[in-house]
C-alpha cells in the first residue's frame, strides 16, 4: 500500500469516527483503526519529516480517543525516541500528561478489591471468611 493510499484511507477513517457518538463502542473501534492507519504512516515516513510528526501525534491521540491511554503512553515512549523536532516533542509530552490522568481516573473509577481467604479441608474448599 503507498503512502496516499494510507493518507487517503486514514482520512476516511478520521471522518467516519468524529462522525459517531463520542466515547461510544463504536467510535472507540473506529479510533482504533484510526490509530493503526497513523501508525502505519509514521512506520513509512521519517519521525523528523512533517508528515511522520502528524502521523506519530495522530496515533497517539487515536489511542486516546480509543479509551486506550496504555496504547498511547507505549507509543510516546516509542516516538521520543526517534528524532522528532523539539515541538512535536512537547507535544508528545503533553499527550502523555493526558494518558496519564486518563489512567488515574480509571483507576478511581474500579471497584475496591480485596482478597478473599480460602482454607482446604480434606480436599474441599471451605466457604470464604469474610475478614476483610
Amino acid at each position: 500500500m503507498t503512502l496516499d493510499d494510507l493518507n487517503a484511507r486514514v482520512t476516511e477513517a478520521i471522518l467516519r469516527a468524529e462522525r459517531l457518538p463520542l466515547g461510544s463502542d463504536q467510535a472507540q473501534e473506529a479510533f482504533r483503526e484510526v490509530g493503526r492507519i497513523e501508525e502505519s504512516i509514521a512506520d513509512v515516513t521519517p519521525a523528523d519529516d512533517f508528515e511522520g510528526e502528524i502521523a506519530r501525534l495522530g496515533a497517539v491521540t487515536a489511542g486516546l480517543s480509543a479509551a486506550e491511554p496504555l496504547r498511547a503512553l507505549l507509543l510516546v515512549e516509542r516516538y521520543l525516541a526517534e528524532n522528532v523536532s523539539p515541538a512535536a516533542a512537547a507535544k508528545l509530552e503533553a499527550l502523555r500528561a493526558e494518558a496519564d490522568r486518563d489512567l488515574a481516573e480509571a483507576a478511581l473509577r474500579m471497584p475496591p478489591v480485596r482478597p478473599v481467604k480460602y482454607v482446604l479441608h480434606d480436599g474441599m474448599i471451605a466457604a470464604p471468611s469474610c475478614n476483610s
